[in-house]
Order: structure tokens, then C-alpha cells, then sequence
């Protein structure tokens, strides 16, 4: 891995980017919705971080540069009435607006999306909740953990004989985040885009409203295990195993390290049962995982990479972050991006994925300052005055 840079090394070259011309107002909190406004920052959209006059919750911590990275960022109170009715006018200026409030919240404050699509009948509404706009669970409260347990990720993972068990890192926020970033830009594209290639002749679409829970993501997720359920018998936990393939597990290695093999055709389980010193008879076997288990034991970790990979077989060291750091294969991808920040310290940020040939994404900038672009946005997209601005200043308005 190269050595880390420093923040004023982020900016790219210039080069064009997907979704440049689209303007995102992320008046989200939290982490899920947040991060799909980032997924769109990362290849150009032009992302209004919209936070309260005191600042977003994650300010300061390591978490903003994943959530605030490339975004712009003015105050505005929306606790208050006004607050609301500037929203409006900037909603009448945006593409999209992502937020993760209460349906009740919004409706209150009239700030829903009735009122926004009545001000601007183009906009993309992206509405992130755990449970979705509908149903009689719609106005639980929920995260990315929630997800998880009630769609059903949590109770397959751990071992067969122990207690289901969380991931130890918000999956499902990340997962939720990326279905909210596809049904963000299927939206856009039909109202572009869409309508007039399905029917010619007729007026482009229009804007709609992305209802992305994070519950559903995570039943994609499993959908493996939802094929194979039978009435009465619910797929159970297995630990890292995988019921369609006769091997696929996690290996200790001579040396106490671990790998991660996925035996998932019959010719790789023939050619790891061989390598293993096993017969093609014990390959035939339901179960053929105690006799690579063994052979593994009796191997380093570098030498069963080697052998499988010359074999053809799909095998990965099980890397812990530090040794991602140091990957040679992560290093000439440049899949991280190692920075010095003077107020967070070194940091580590997964780029901007997948890799686009000719528009690639980028991380240019970690989060602007509190309220930095305020005068750009409020005076330059408004046109409002800086009396009219320090009024609302005074007032904690913005």
C-alpha cells in the first residue's frame, strides 16, 4: 500500500462524471440515507448536506468523512416553520431529496411528499425507513440492525448449535443504502428518460417517490435461503456453511490463520478433495468438509493460497483491515484510500465503487465546514439577501 496523503491531495483531475447536473438535497441523519446521498456524491451529483445549526450528530467523528464526503453543507432549522418553507424553495431548485423522518413528521410539518412534489413535479423523493412508507409496521421506528433481525439475516448467521448472531458492523444500513442509491437513479432515469423510450410520442416522466425500507434489502440478501424453504421447515442456522455447496467453509490454517473456501462446482470439490489427499469416491460424499478441514490444518496459510490458486480453486485469506491495508491487489486497484487528517487523524476510505471506464467516481473532499456554503446556496440559488441571511442567523434559523 502507498504511503497515506494528506486532504489537500484529494481532489482529482478533472474528469466528467455520471451524474454531474444532479442536484441532491440530503436532509438525512443517521447513517443509512445519508450514505446512499454519498454513494451519488461520489460520481458527481451535486450533493446540500442539510444540517441543524448545531451541526450534524456524526460531526467530528470518523464516521463523517463516509457520510458528509463530497457534499456540500448549509444550516437550516426544519425544527421550525420557516426552516420548512425555505426547504421548499430549495426543493423547487433539486432533482432529489433524500430523507429518513417519520411519514408523521414530514405530514406535521407539511414537508411531505405531497407538498414537495406539488412544488416541484419532477422531484425524486428518497424516503429511507426501516420498515417502508406502508404496512401496518410503517411507523416503527428502525435502523439497519432492525432490518437485519426481522428480515431474517440475523437468524442464519452463527454457528448450527448456537444463537443467532448480529453482524458486527451496520450491514444492513449499507445494504439499504445501496438499494436507495438504485431506486434513485431507476427514478431518475424514467423520468428523463424512461417514459418516452417505452412509448414514443408521449411527455418524459415525471418524479416519484423511492420508498426504500431497509428491510427488504436484506430479504434480497437471503434470497438463496428463501428459495429453499419448505412449509413447516424453515432453513436454520449453519455456520459457515452453505447448503448448495459441499464445501464451502472457513479453514484454520497451520500457522492460526484462517482462509475462506468456496468449493461451489463439482470439478473444483474432485480437484480440492484430490489436493487434499482425499479419493474421487470421498468427493462424491455428502459431506467431503472434514477431509479438507484436515488438510488445511496441516498447511500455512500462504501455501494453501498458492496451491488452491494454481489449482484453479476459489480461495481468499481471511484478512483482517490491516492486512487490507498492505494487499497488493488493493493497492494497484486503489480500492483504499489512505489519508493524514489534521482533525480526524489517518483515516482509511473505501473509494468510490464499481470502477467506471470513463466516468469513474472520486473522493474529492472529507465534509465541508458547518454551514459553508451557505451564502452559495442561499443567496446564489435563492438570491437572498446577506441582511435577510443574518436575520435568519439571529433568528437560529439557519
Amino acid at each position: 500500500m502507498s504511503d497515506s496523503v494528506t486532504p489537500h491531495a484529494l481532489e482529482p483531475g478533472r474528469s466528467p462524471r455520471p451524474l454531474e447536473g444532479v442536484r441532491v438535497l440530503d436532509i438525512a441523519s443517521l447513517y443509512a440515507a445519508p450514505l446512499a446521498a454519498t454513494l451519488l456524491a461520489d460520481f458527481g451529483a451535486e450533493v446540500i448536506k442539510v444540517e441543524p445549526p448545531g451541526g450534524d450528530g456524526f460531526r467530528g467523528t470518523t464516521m463523517w468523512p463516509v457520510v458528509a464526503r463530497n457534499k456540500k453543507s448549509i444550516t437550516l432549522d426544519l425544527r421550525q416553520t420557516h426552516g420548512c418553507e425555505l426547504l421548499k424553495e430549495l426543493v423547487a431548485h433539486a432533482d432529489v431529496l433524500v430523507e429518513n423522518y417519520p411519514a408523521a413528521v414530514l405530514a406535521k410539518r407539511e414537508i411531505g411528499w405531497k407538498e414537495l412534489s406539488a412544488r416541484n413535479s419532477d422531484l425524486v423523493m428518497v424516503s429511507v425507513s426501516c420498515f417502508g412508507q406502508t404496512g401496518p409496521y410503517a411507523e416503527r421506528p428502525g435502523s439497519g440492525t432492525i432490518g437485519e433481525g426481522f428480515g431474517g439475516l440475523v437468524h442464519m448467521l452463527g454457528a448450527a448449535d448456537g444463537p443467532p448472531l448480529l453482524p458486527s458492523f451496520p450491514l444492513g444500513d449499507a445494504l439499504g443504502a445501496m438499494n436507495a442509491a438504485i431506486g434513485t437513479m431507476m427514478a431518475l432515469y424514467w423520468r428523463d428518460a424512461g417514459q418516452s423510450r417505452t412509448a414514443r410520442g408521449t411527455a418524459r416522466g415525471r418524479g416519484q417517490q423511492v420508498d426504500a425500507s431497509l428491510y427488504e434489502p436484506v430479504l434480497f440478501a437471503i434470497s438463496q435461503v428463501m428459495a429453499r424453504w419448505k412449509p413447516g421447515a424453515a432453513p436454520q442456522r449453519s455456520g459457515s456453511r452453505l447448503a448448495t455447496s459441499a464445501i464451502r467453509n472457513i479453514y484454520a490454517t497451520r500457522d492460526a490463520r484462517f482462509v475462506a473456501i468456496s468449493a461451489s462446482t463439482e470439478r473444483h470439490v474432485v480437484d480440492l478433495v484430490k489436493l487434499a489427499g482425499g479419493t474421487e469416491e470421498a468427493a462424491n460424499l455428502q459431506d467431503a468438509d472434514p477431509t479438507v478441514a484436515g488438510w488445511v490444518a496441516r498447511h500455512d496459510q500462504a501455501s494453501v493460497v498458492a496451491q488452491l490458486v494454481a489449482a484453479r480453486i476459489p480461495i481468499a485469506p481471511v484478512n483482517d483491515v490491516e492486512k487490507l491495508l498492505h494487499d497488493p491487489h488493493i493497492a494497484a486497484r486503489k480500492s483504499i484510500l489512505r489519508i493524514d487528517d489534521d482533525g480526524l487523524g489517518p483515516l482509511a476510505l473505501v473509494q468510490p465503487s464499481p470502477k467506471l471506464s470513463q466516468t469513474p467516481g472520486a473522493i474529492h473532499t472529507l465534509g465541508a465546514p458547518l454551514s459553508h456554503h451557505n451564502q452559495e446556496v442561499f443567496g446564489g440559488l435563492l438570491g437572498m439577501s446577506r441582511t435577510r441571511m443574518k436575520e435568519l442567523q439571529e433568528q437560529k434559523i439557519i
